[in-house]
């Protein structure tokens, strides 16, 4: 497996964590049905997208500049 290949769970995980630790209650689920190839998506269950980049080719350098911990920040202010 390449390295990029992980650059999605990576990144998903790191998001998951932040969003987790940040906002009390809540379930974050990665990938719930077959993700489609080349996009990363945070969106709320059965409501609006929060963050997406969709289309991306190898090497996906959109979502490798994304600095997580902004975008974690961004999306609880949202939530709260």
């Amino acid at each position: 497996m390449k390295p990029e290949c992980n650059s999605f769970k990576t990144r998903a995980t790191q998001v998951k964590a932040g969003l987790e630790a940040g906002f009390s209650g809540i379930e974050v689920v990665l990938n719930p049905e077959k993700p489609r190839l080349g996009c990363f998506e945070i969106r709320e269950d059965g409501g609006d997208a929060f963050f997406t980049l969709l289309d991306m080719k190898r090497p996906f350098k959109d979502l490798k500049a994304v600095n997580i911990d902004e975008l974690v920040s961004d999306i609880l202010k949202k939530l709260k």
